[in-house]
């Protein structure tokens, strides 16, 4: 009996070892402002932490922090935001150095030599040692969708955990969607137009269909019935064709979007919109449709012109000579010049307008980087806050809470709250100020110090 007592206790005690919530100990920071992904923020806040899930958080007086926790103080002047979500970038993808050349068969190239490779996993070819995963987590990023660079169909997107160059071993989630963008195959090779690209999305929806059509009969008979063809391109498309995978579809001009919407409703597949520069020109078929965008932030620079007036305004009006200068102006810029500048004034407000411009239009709007430098991030937002008017705390949710919903992540990430994946960053300035640096990230539980990194 004294045995089985013993045994029991063994049990016992390798399940508190074990088992999540037991034994590990828990993470936490303490007098800090905490930023939720609703806007709301908490002076003087705790955030408690356990197994990689958030298990308290509010103000000091309202959590209670476990005796076993390790603590760090953030002395009333650090803030905490939910971890950002690119929806969509490239960081760790090997160059796109596909084959080249001429192929016997030039309006026959074969599926890799035509850039259509959907059954590629980034899991399987990511590298490791590429400076933007380091820098990503050091902006603020606690988790990504990852693609590899390429032509028409690159392959699949990976969701990751952003952990530096460990981040190719942290998989959330492989297989989220299909990577597609209207790109050319390199060289004369088909398809090398868009009128091609159309034509070959097209048939390889008819080509996956009858292959599955196929596929099915085979498996139903006994006999008399040839083996089909088990091409491993066509298969990955399955998926998408089943609406259990969307395609993650690249597109920038008002007309390469519309494109890819004529394809969605030809054959009826789930698309997010990825990067979307003229998106507010088709934002009401948009939103008819539900198609979410992860919008990029590649914003045009500002034409001279404008950064030279506004500098100009700013001196006549200290000099109070606005009213001669505007008459020099006028008589040295041409009526054509200013009909020139109207056009360019419009066109550059546009893009920086677009994401609130989809905002209000009612697209549900997230963030993918898609190749866009990461440090040119922080700048890109500062563009947006003050020249397109988004507040702080829209910026913050279209990075996290608005990401993860668009990904089918919204209960797991996007924010700071109890049952929440234990994702974010510990910023020592807000983080739209230009001098703001990321201190410490923290992503599925792990705590990475960036206190003696660089966040440029």
């Amino acid at each position: 009996m004294k045995s089985v007592r013993i045994f029991s206790f063994c049990i016992l005690l390798l399940m508190a070892v074990s088992l999540p919530g037991w034994a590990q100990p828990a993470g936490a920071f303490e007098n800090v402002i905490i930023h939720t992904a609703d806007g709301e923020v908490i002076d003087g806040g705790t955030i408690v932490w356990r197994n990689g899930i958030i298990r308290s958080v509010g103000a000091e007086e309202e959590v209670a922090i476990p005796f076993d926790a390790y603590v760090r103080d953030g002395g009333d002047s650090l803030h905490v935001y939910p971890g950002f979500i690119d929806g969509m970038a490239f960081w760790g993808s090997p160059d796109d150095n596909g084959p080249g050349g001429t192929p016997d068969e030039p309006g026959n190239p074969g599926y890799e030599r035509a850039g259509i490779q959907p059954q590629r996993y980034p899991s399987e070819h990511l590298k490791s040692n590429d400076q933007a995963l380091e820098k990503a987590a050091e902006m603020g990023f606690t988790a990504a969708v990852l693609g590899l660079e390429g032509r028409m169909l690159p392959g699949q997107v990976d969701l990751f955990f952003v952990k530096g160059n460990q981040t190719p071993d942290n998989l959330l989630e492989r297989g989220l969607g299909v990577l597609a963008q209207f790109s050319e195959a390199r060289g004369s090779v088909y398809p090398s137009t868009t009128m091609a690209l159309m034509a070959q999305f097209r048939q390889l929806f008819y080509d996956a269909k009858a292959q599955h059509q196929q596929q099915e009969y085979f498996a139903s008979v006994s006999s008399n019935y040839p083996a089909p063809t088990n091409e491993k391109v066509l298969e990955a498309l399955y998926p998408v064709m089943e609406l259990e995978q969307p395609f993650f579809f690249v597109a920038d001009s008002k007309e390469n979007i519309e494109r890819m919407l004529w394809l969605q409703e030809e054959f009826g597949f789930d698309v997010i919109l990825v990067s979307g520069k003229e998106a507010y020109k088709t934002a009401e078929e948009l939103r008819r449709r539900d198609i979410p965008v992860l919008a990029g932030i590649d914003l045009p620079e500002k034409p001279d012109w404008m950064s030279a007036d506004g500098e100009e305004n700013n001196e006549n009006d200290e000099e109070g000579g606005e009213e001669k200068d505007r008459n020099t102006k006028q008589q040295e810029v041409t009526e054509e010049m200013q009909h020139f500048r109207e056009r360019q004034q419009k066109a550059y407000e546009e893009r920086i307008n677009n994401i609130k411009s989809l905002r209000e239009s009612g697209v549900r709007v997230g963030y993918g980087s898609n190749g866009l430098k990461i440090s040119d991030i922080r700048k890109n937002l500062l563009v947006l806050k003050e020249e397109a008017g988004m507040m702080e705390p829209q910026l913050l949710n279209m990075l996290t809470q608005s990401t993860a919903d668009i990904l089918g992540y919204g209960q797991r990430l996007g924010d700071v709250k109890e049952g929440r994946l234990a994702n974010f960053t510990v910023f020592d300035n807000p983080f739209t100020e230009e001098k703001a640096k990321g201190l410490f990230s923290v992503s599925n539980g792990e705590v990475t110090e960036l206190e003696s990194k660089t966040s440029n």
